[in-house]
């Protein structure tokens, strides 16, 4: 009886032990499932190298000038006979612009030829006659008186002469400059002279800006002007047409109302330009702290109006694990920031959609084409 007992007893121990190993190994295996099936979510991972210095884009706006700006007027006053050029017209260097009548002074041209000729041929009597006293003189037949006398009037008529001569010189030069001819090739600006007019010379007849060597001035800060040089190139920008710039002269003058240094600024190019005409100077401001370029998506708000970012630690399997970490904003452009915060070293993060992860979080990496703009940033 006591056996039959026993036996029962341990059947059942048995089938206890052997239902309770069922479920251990149900649960085992439910368990490596719900393992093996854990879902981690994507993210662009990127990895960021540190730089040691980044550049501030500044733009400041000056003036194009031509390198020789000349305004003409007659040497003498006179009557306008005729104007060739028109504002607005290109001329080339000894072109005539204008010319006044010259009748007046060709008159007087002929008065004073007339003049030279009577001259001359009253120096020929006394050369004659100093020739016959000289002849008597040695015969002692003429008297020192005489010879004195015709030698005077021979050093007057040489005198008058040379007068004659001197007007002479005079209305030629008056007749030359009665036409006014381009000094250089350049673009009439401005007329202020018309046909018929009387014109004085202290007028101004044309304004003439030269064709070529054109030149932008502008101001800059002192601190920017300490850091140029002269023979830079310089980004400038005129009506959205982007062209290089030399830098010839850095001005040792602060003006007393903007507080800027001027720079003088040859342009590199055949484009046309206007005298006057405004010019955008793109000028890059060096700051020397160590610092990562980020695309600005990788920002993400911080407690206090702060700024973080998520990097990434490695995990097994190819995963990662999020830490966010508070950074400094330095520098923002149009979708870059430059941030300061971080051990200088490479550092991998996220750099897109961060409103979808918390610190924390076990995320995979989901590669992509690299964001340029974590490198440079293109400027506002």
């Amino acid at each position: 009886m006591f056996n039959i007992q026993r036996t029962k007893i341990l059947g059942s121990v048995a089938s206890i032990l052997l239902i309770l190993s069922g479920l251990t190994a149900c649960s085992k295996s439910k368990s490596d499932t719900e393992q093996t099936n854990t879902y981690h979510q994507n993210a662009d991972i990127e990895t960021i190298t540190p730089n040691t210095f980044y550049q501030i884009a500044h733009e400041y706006i000056g003036r194009v000038s031509s390198k020789q700006f000349s305004s003409l007027g007659f040497e003498y006053g006179g009557k306008v006979e005729k104007v060739y050029v028109d504002s607005g017209d290109i001329v080339k260097q000894g072109q005539l612009l204008a010319e006044f009548n010259t009748e007046l002074l060709t008159i007087k041209l002929q008065e004073i030829g007339a003049s030279i000729r009577q001259l001359q041929a009253q120096a020929e009597l006394n050369k004659l006659n100093l020739a016959r006293i000289n002849e008597l003189n040695t015969k002692g037949y003429s008297s020192k008186q005489n010879l004195d006398e015709l030698e005077t009037e021979k050093k007057v008529i040489k005198a008058d002469l040379s007068r004659q001569q001197a007007a002479k010189a005079t209305i030629d030069y008056q007749i030359e400059k009665a036409q006014l001819h381009a000094p250089f090739d350049a673009v009439v600006s401005s007329r202020s002279v018309a046909e018929g007019e009387i014109f004085s010379s202290n007028q101004t007849a044309f304004e003439l800006i030269k064709q070529s060597h054109h030149e932008i001035s502008v101001g800059v800060p002192v601190k920017v002007a300490r850091d140029l040089v002269i023979g830079e190139q310089l980004t400038v920008e005129l009506e959205q047409e982007q062209l290089s710039a030399e830098i010839l002269v850095v001005g040792k003058q602060v003006n007393q109302i903007s507080r800027t240094i001027e720079l003088r600024l040859a342009i590199n190019g055949k484009s046309s330009f206007y005298n006057g005409q405004l010019a955008k100077v793109k000028i890059y401001q060096k700051v020397a702290q160590a610092g990562f370029w980020l695309p600005i998506s990788a920002l993400t708000d911080g407690i206090r109006g702060q700024w973080n970012i998520f990097r990434v630690q490695s995990e097994k399997n190819n995963l990662f694990k999020i830490i966010a970490t508070t950074v400094e904003v330095k520098y923002s452009t149009l979708d870059a920031v430059y941030i300061t915060g971080l051990p200088t070293e490479q550092q991998q993060i996220i750099v897109a959609g961060v409103h979808r992860y918390v610190p924390g979080q076990i995320v995979r990496n989901s590669p992509k084409i690299p964001n340029q703009t974590a490198k440079v940033g293109n400027a506002l």
